[in-house]
């Protein structure tokens, strides 16, 4: 087994650093958004086909890189 020091580590810049303000406050109001929509799904309020539209138009009305990846 071969053993190595590692004596110095540097961090590169991600995108997450460079995140404004503006920036999180559309990924805050997704998530909102996200919250809502599942509760009203999840009472029976909307129905699964709703709930996806909703969904996709959250995704376009909150531009998000959450929104991205879901």
């Amino acid at each position: 087994m071969q053993v190595t020091e590692v004596t110095s580590v540097t961090t590169p810049s991600t995108a997450l650093s460079q995140i404004t303000h503006e920036q999180l406050q559309h990924e805050f109001n997704f998530l909102l958004a996200e919250h809502i929509t599942k509760t009203m799904l999840n009472r029976g309020l909307i129905t699964p086909n709703e709930y996806r539209l909703i969904m996709a138009e959250n995704k376009v009305t909150f531009p998000t890189s959450i929104s991205q990846i879901l």
